[in-house]
């Protein structure tokens, strides 16, 4: 069998098309793997850097008894629920395989130190049998999730109602 020109003028394209689509290829996953690196640092940014989750963060890591009656419609409050909403998004892209098992192990230790303190589990539970009881998704339902899954907490939390002092109306 014989190559006509136009066979090995096609052959040739179709050579550069490939090494041209390889190329692009590999510059795409280059490029997908700064974004993430970038997106990643933007939430370690926020959960080590910002002066108000750092304060929070050393609150949910050390003081063990933050969470009381009083808590509730306060400063601390709202600090709490911005620190936990970072955590949660972390576990939840965890959860979905948006981010790899070494990307999230750069956020794991404020993870499990939040997730292993009493207030914590305290808060935790109140919002989500509050949530239950309205019919309505838990706030923070990726980080509950992950600290049962994980042993974290207690692994009746969320059927046991009787687990802590309720200190919302549920």
């Amino acid at each position: 069998m014989c190559l006509t020109f136009d066979n090995w003028l096609s052959l040739i394209s179709l050579f550069f098309v490939l090494v041209g689509g390889t190329f692009a290829f590999i510059q795409w996953k280059r490029n997908l793997k700064i974004r993430r690196a970038e997106f990643i640092n933007q939430i370690l940014e926020k959960l080590r850097f910002d002066k108000e989750l750092v304060e929070i963060m050393y609150i949910v890591d050390y003081n063990q008894n933050w969470y009381n009656q009083s808590f509730h419609n306060g400063k601390l409050e709202s600090s709490i629920d911005k620190l936990f909403s970072y955590l949660d998004y972390v576990c939840y892209l965890e959860s979905n395989n948006n981010i790899v098992k070494e990307e999230f192990k750069i956020f794991q230790y404020e993870i499990n130190r939040a997730c292993v303190s009493k207030s914590t589990q305290q808060y935790l539970w109140n919002l989500h049998h509050f949530s239950k009881k309205n019919k309505t998704n838990c706030s923070f339902q990726f980080l509950i999730d992950y600290g049962v899954k994980n042993k974290l907490f207690p692994k009746d939390f969320k059927e046991n109602t009787t687990l802590y002092n309720k200190t919302l109306n549920w």
